[in-house]
């Protein structure tokens, strides 16, 4: 039996034996991506993590762009209930397609790197962490992302146990269509449409379940737009997204 089937059939016992699903009191800030009571889909965290996520829920910090509002729900798929006091840390590229905190490449049209690089190691904008509240909930307002080479447009996410154990590691997705609506407003349209459109896991090596849990599901919301996430999660005692060593297969 792989690993994840064992999960979720860990999580649907949990369900069955009287836990039940999560009720959203809220319908503004109900599941919507993942499911209810869903392990989402892991992936990898990618080059740009660095150790500096400010407290904080709005994340433009001085950049550019189209305002996204982004409203997580951390569930607990063992019991099917919120997880408050979970640490939610995101972090994604600016409308020039620069991250913060590293030192970013500047690519020819090929996709080669040129000799120069961009730094901003001593930038912290677009990236930013919260706790989850009694109802599991977290909110971050920041800018839609921007674009770089060869990815599809995306969200870096980490979710930590309230006692930092070990972390949940994922990639959130936006679809090509409301990537072209926001390439083409002010701030974005001097670089166009992103030209990598792959499906969430086209470019990961590491999951092959359920990756439509890893599209954001964006509507507009005033001036710019809102998505709704849920964020299933394993926590066993201080370790959080993995299984302890005797369910692994050897």
């Amino acid at each position: 039996m792989q690993r994840r089937k064992l999960i979720t059939g860990l999580a649907a016992l949990a369900g069955g034996l009287g836990a039940g699903r999560l009720l959203a009191q809220d319908s503004s800030r109900s599941a919507i991506g993942a499911g209810s009571c869903r392990l989402i889909t892991q992936d990898v965290t990618g080059p740009f993590h660095t150790d500096r996520y400010p407290e904080r829920s709005n994340l433009f910090d001085g950049q550019k762009g189209m305002p996204l509002t982004l409203n997580f729900q951390v569930t607990d798929v063992m019991t099917c209930k919120p997880l408050p006091g979970a640490k939610v840390v995101i972090w994604h590229a600016s409308n020039e397609g620069h991250y913060s905190g590293v030192e970013n490449l500047v690519l020819n049209e090929d996709g080669t790197p040129q000799p120069d690089k961009i730094d901003l190691r001593g930038e912290n904008f677009l990236r930013g962490m919260q706790t989850s509240d009694e109802r599991g909930r977290v909110q971050f307002v920041t800018s839609f992302p921007g674009w770089y080479f060869p990815r599809a447009t995306h969200i870096h996410l980490k979710v930590y146990p309230p006692d930092f154990g070990e972390e949940h590691t994922t990639q959130l997705y936006l679809r090509n269509e409301i990537c072209d609506e926001v390439y083409a407003s002010e701030d974005y349209r001097h670089r166009g449409p992103n030209p990598t459109r792959p499906n969430p896991g086209d470019d990961s090596g590491i999951f092959s379940y359920e990756s439509g849990d890893l599209w954001l599901n964006i509507s507009k919301s005033g001036d710019g737009y809102e998505a709704t996430h849920e964020l299933g999660v394993v926590f066993y005692d201080r370790m959080f997204g993995e299984l302890p060593d005797h369910y692994r297969q050897g």
